[in-house]
């Protein structure tokens, strides 16, 4: 499965796509999958909205709920200006700071998304 993330804001969207990679990198639920940095961003000289994105390429084992829990706890770290532009296919969802620090808007977003929440979840957690 391919989740494409952009990570869009105030601020320096370049330098938050890179945290958001390195954070992913590090979680140790997420070592089978596949992070790349994409720029999307307007190109210099060209006028256009700045958005950085994170390409994460999730292969069979259902690594999806740890994904957006990590997203999400990362998220919720940051300044209020910046949010999640998350796409899996044709499906799109924006998540904002106050979003991932309401443990029902994740829960909301791992069940949009299709993936398993509850005891059953990967890890256990609720999310």
């Amino acid at each position: 499965m391919r989740v494409t993330v952009g990570v869009a804001g105030e601020g320096r969207p370049e330098a938050e796509a890179l945290s958001l990679r390195e954070a992913l990198l590090s979680d140790p639920g997420l070592r089978s999958v596949r992070v790349e940095e994409r720029i999307s961003g307007a190109k210099p000289g060209q006028m256009g909205s700045l958005e950085e994105v994170v390409l994460v390429l999730l292969g069979a084992g259902g690594v999806g709920t740890i994904l957006v829990q990590s997203m999400c706890n990362w998220l919720a770290g940051r300044r209020m200006g910046v949010r999640l532009v998350i796409t899996r296919d044709d499906y799109t969802v924006e998540v904002d700071v106050p979003k991932a620090r309401d443990h029902q808007e994740v829960v909301a977003l791992c069940r949009s998304f299709g993936l398993p929440v509850g005891p059953d979840a990967e890890g256990g957690n609720d999310t």
